[in-house]
């Protein structure tokens, strides 16, 4: 389901921010999303972004990993699941995930 207004310039406002270098701005703007679209897949990549700029690894590993469960699909998940646990667990844990991710 697409975000609608205000939720959508709420977003958008975010993605600008996040291509700025303005993590924080960003995250201050995903915020104001209604509670129940910020779980949203598209909300929730952005997330992985601010996140990734803030180095807020515990926080975007939860994300990345629940972005991993609901889109099995998409190769980017288990990437970023695997870049913030070598960030903030070991490497041997992230290649787990990636050998895990190949099929």
């Amino acid at each position: 389901m697409p975000l609608e207004s205000p939720d959508k310039e709420f977003f958008n406002a975010a993605v600008g921010y996040t291509q700025l270098g303005m993590f924080l701005e960003a995250n201050e703007q995903l915020e104001n999303i209604d509670p129940f679209n910020r779980v949203t897949p598209e909300v929730l990549a952005l997330r992985v972004d601010i996140y990734r700029g803030l180095q807020k690894w515990d926080l975007m590993r939860e994300i990345a990993g629940r972005l991993c469960e609901f889109d099995q699909t998409n190769v980017q998940w288990p990437i970023s699941y695997a870049y913030t646990t070598r960030r903030g667990e070991s490497l041997n844990a992230a290649r787990n995930i990636l050998i895990n991710a190949v099929p």
